[in-house]
């Protein structure tokens, strides 16, 4: 694997929850983790040698993994002006032990370990089994539209009064 620049530190990742892979193929390429603190990550896959996996971890809003998702932005442009300002780079040998976890800067990195500016997301995403219960939805329905909401709840027998309450007070009805 390539020498990185970057600043060695120790962080614990194994507590992240994995929500999805986004890009699969004979493995994962790009994965959703969510922290214990609630915050996304995405997991990109960047090298291996005989003993890891070596993988680009960083921190992305929830807008702009919707965004990316949506086809709206590419993957390179979240990797390249991360929310924090910088990367993690991660080794994962076979048993999902970390090693080598360091935090670099985009333009460090080597050029193979960046996705092409055109590559938007282009895929179905694979949640793991309990991903459900752990994911959360954004909604919005424009104010003049709420009689269909109403109808389309109605028909699958979800009472549109259950909704108000579930939202309680953040939604206005």
């Amino acid at each position: 694997m390539k020498d990185i620049n970057g600043y060695k530190i120790e962080y614990d990742f194994s507590h992240f929850k994995k929500m999805a892979d986004l890009i699969y193929f004979d493995g994962p390429f790009l994965s959703h983790y969510v922290s214990p603190h609630g915050d996304d990550y995405l997991f990109y896959w960047v090298d291996s040698d005989e003993l890891n996996n070596r993988w680009l971890v960083l921190r992305v809003s929830l807008p702009n993994l919707q965004q990316y998702i949506g086809h709206q932005i590419p993957l390179e442009r979240l990797i390249s002006s991360p929310n924090d300002g910088y990367l993690y780079l991660v080794d994962i040998d076979n048993e999902l032990n970390y090693h080598n976890v360091q935090l670099v800067q985009p333009q460090d990195l080597p050029e193979d370990y960046m996705p092409s500016g055109q590559a938007y997301y282009e895929f179905e995403p694979i949640p793991v089994a309990d991903a459900p219960k752990l994911m959360t939805y954004e909604l919005t329905i424009p104010y003049q539209e709420r009689g269909k909401l109403e109808q389309l709840l109605s028909h699958i027998g979800f009472p549109f009064s259950a909704l108000k309450k579930m939202v309680g007070s953040a939604a206005a009805f």
